[in-house]
């Protein structure tokens, strides 16, 4: 055998030999991946389930209320008529008829709402969520008298025998605050008053975080 057909046979001797390790090698995977053991699969993380902490009660108490004072809720300019008249005593003024005559034309403010002060602990009722609270009749709070723009309107004087009245004018002043005042409860300002005080406070007890509001007043008193 000369040397050519030595290194030939060398050559197919090392190539079967990188077969034959290549197949053990291959043999030996397919085995461990049918027969070996797996690792454990991941298990998910717990996800931890948030709780509900409830919230305390909502508070309100019948001081809070009071401190309130006196509130106004509505305010009305207002214009009323005064008629004041010197009736004659003498026999022939009286026997004619005549007479002094005045009408004066008042202007004023009028603000009305609640005395908050008369309110007891009976009043205010709450239960958790819930809430009542009686609210006092509407009241007139205060008045005031334009005087820039009141001013008389018509007077008339044919007395004959009898001297004019120096106070006729300041007798129909007298009267101006409580003409005023009648005038403003005739156009409804009590019940305009009542209905703003009971929106006021259930706004006011439902931003505290009441859920069930009721705001009354008293009926024995005042009637809408």
């Amino acid at each position: 055998m000369n040397e050519k057909s030595k290194t030939i046979q060398y050559l197919i001797g090392i190539t079967l030999a990188v077969i034959a390790l290549s197949g053990v090698g291959v043999t030996a995977f397919l085995a461990g991946q049918l027969f070996g053991s797996k690792p454990p699969p991941l298990l998910p993380t717990p996800t931890a389930i948030p709780t509900n902490t409830p919230l305390p009660p909502p508070v309100v108490s019948i001081e809070a209320v009071r401190a309130k004072a006196e509130l106004s809720t509505v305010e009305q300019s207002v214009i009323a008529e005064i008629y004041k008249e010197n009736l004659p005593t003498g026999w022939l003024d009286n026997t004619l008829g005549t007479k002094e005559q005045l009408l004066m034309l008042v202007y004023g403010n009028v603000r009305a709402g609640f005395d908050l002060s008369t309110l007891q602990e009976k009043d205010l009722w709450t239960d958790g969520k819930r809430v009542r609270l009686v609210l006092p009749a509407p009241k007139i709070l205060n008045s005031s008298l334009n005087f820039s723009r009141t001013h008389i309107v018509y007077y008339k004087n044919n007395l004959m025998l009898e001297k004019n009245n120096p106070n006729l004018e300041g007798e129909a002043l007298a009267q101006a605050q409580k003409a005023i005042e009648q005038a403003a409860m005739a156009e409804g300002i009590l019940q305009q008053a009542n209905s703003y005080g009971k929106a006021y406070f259930e706004n006011l007890l439902y931003s505290l975080g009441f859920s069930e509001v009721e705001v009354v007043t008293d009926t024995k008193i005042f009637k809408e």
